[in-house]
């Protein structure tokens, strides 16, 4: 037993993720994210959620990776998702889906995960579960998003400072505007990258009436060798377990989600 999760609880060949922010994790006594023991292939394996939840993000990955490309807008969303390379059931029998590693690329990855959207409940939540969301930050009614976690490598002392998700419940809305200056301190050329990807993602569902998506986070990753050969910093959209999709007849934008988007670029954009 580590301090930080225990080795029997993991099926064999296989780790927790390093990078991992926010979400369910192996040392909260819940199946996390794991990839393959020391493999560098570039694939990460979330665990499928209980039903319906788990089968519906297994369910959007796939509708996405196979709609015909006539389908614009659920061919654009494709662009913004980590890349699904299908479901593994390990050795635990639990179901994964298989993803691309989004943080493997950088050098010292510096990551943010941003829950967005002024609600997090779906249409189908209990008045219990509204209750709890409501109540867990009273802030996000007003900012449309709030911060789920942080890693922030500091390159003079070679080293990661971090704010999990309990912590950054108790920000209140000044503080969050502090976490995101502190997460792009000295990186303007990050922010600079973000607030583009976050514009063009703006320009998305400001037309796209297709999904509404409830609970689901922006990542946010950027690297320190700050060299040619490194990635610029990305956003992608993940969490996918409250993600409607809507019939023709149900086609609205969602307002819900925007509302957080422009919030978060308008918070963003007085950073520069």
């Amino acid at each position: 037993m580590t301090a930080e999760w225990s080795k029997e609880c993991v099926p064999n060949g296989y780790e927790p993720v390093p990078h991992q922010v926010a979400g369910h994790m192996y040392k909260d006594g819940k199946h996390g994210i794991l990839r393959e023991c020391g493999a560098a292939n570039g694939q990460l394996l979330k665990p499928v959620q209980c039903p319906p939840k788990g089968q519906r993000e297994v369910d959007f990955y796939e509708a996405v990776n196979s709609t015909p490309i006539s389908k614009s807008a659920w061919k654009e969303f494709a662009k913004w998702m980590p890349r699904f390379s299908g479901i593994a059931t390990l050795s635990d029998h639990q179901q994964y889906i298989v993803l691309e590693d989004l943080v493997a690329p950088y050098d010292n990855p510096s990551i943010m995960d941003i829950k967005m959207g002024k609600r997090c409940w779906d249409y189908n939540a209990s008045e219990e579960k509204i209750r709890r969301e409501t109540d867990k930050y009273p802030p996000q009614a007003t900012l449309g998003y709030r911060i789920g976690g942080t890693k922030e490598f500091d390159k003079a002392k070679q080293g990661y400072r971090e704010r999990n998700k309990v912590e950054c419940l108790k920000l209140d809305a000044q503080e969050v505007l502090v976490s995101l200056t502190e997460f792009f301190a000295g990186r303007g050329d990050a922010l600079h990258d973000v607030l583009q990807q976050l514009t063009q993602l703006l320009r998305l569902f400001e037309t796209q009436s297709s999904v509404h998506f409830f609970s689901s986070s922006l990542l946010f990753i950027y690297g320190s060798s700050m060299t040619k050969t490194e990635p610029r910093a990305c956003v992608r959209l993940i969490d996918f377990a409250h993600a409607y999709v809507l019939s023709e007849d149900e086609a609205t934008v969602d307002e819900n989600y925007l509302f957080g988007l422009r919030n978060l670029i308008e918070s963003l954009s007085g950073l520069q």
